[in-house]
């Protein structure tokens, strides 16, 4: 069965830490999460609630971060890209370990929350237990059929099975490091099949995540 899990870290313990202390205003939510693969970071992230100059100064100086990049500036919100240092990846590797999806990551300057997506339960207890040992704060543990954030969105075993691998094969990584028809012939599928599967995949994730 799937499963929905929320988790928390503190502030302090992860990424940006000091970015919060220059700008105790700012909170940030990732666009795209790439927990694994040669890249393994979070690369995208809005800012929000602080003035674009002061954040990305901070987060220029701040040693949990590499290449910060300011990409786009709104009114109100500002997306920057960066990479993650190994210590502040450690984190994300513990929580999609064993085949999490991260849905969502949310920073404040008191804690960083992750919403996941787990295809089987019996990975749920084997990351309980890793976040356990690591000190991350489990908050929340439902099917994925009972979450309110999901109540109209729903995820077929195949469409679950499908995206892992295609995360875990970098199809999204940039530069691509496979194709659609690896992915169908892992699949024993049509490339129509597996072009399918992710497009309705990609669309229900994204309901979860924009409907939360």
């Amino acid at each position: 069965m799937s499963t929905i899990l929320k988790a928390s870290v503190p502030a302090e313990q992860f990424a940006l830490a000091a970015t919060f202390e220059a700008v105790p205003a700012v909170e940030f939510d990732v666009v795209r999460l790439v927990p694994r693969g040669p890249e393994r970071v979070i690369p995208l992230l809005w800012a929000t609630n602080a003035d674009t100059e002061s954040v990305h100064a901070a987060m220029a100086d701040d040693p949990s971060a590499t290449d910060v990049r300011l990409v786009s500036e709104r009114t109100d919100t500002s997306l920057f890209q960066m990479h993650w240092t190994e210590r502040i990846r450690f984190v994300t590797d513990v929580l999609s370990a064993e085949n999490g999806v991260i849905l969502s990551a949310r920073g404040t300057s008191s804690e960083w929350t992750f919403r996941l997506l787990f295809p089987e339960r019996q990975s749920v207890s084997a990351t309980y237990e890793a976040c356990d040992e690591c000190d991350i704060d489990i908050r929340q543990i439902r099917p994925l059929d009972t979450d309110p954030s999901v109540d109209r969105v729903r995820l077929t075993d195949e469409q679950v099975a499908t995206v892992r691998t295609a995360v875990d094969n970098g199809y999204y990584a940039v530069p691509q490091e496979t194709k659609l028809q690896d992915l169908a012939s892992e699949h024993g599928v049509s490339h129509q099949a597996v072009s399918e599967r992710l497009r309705r995949g990609h669309r229900a994730l994204v309901e979860t995540v924009v409907e939360r």
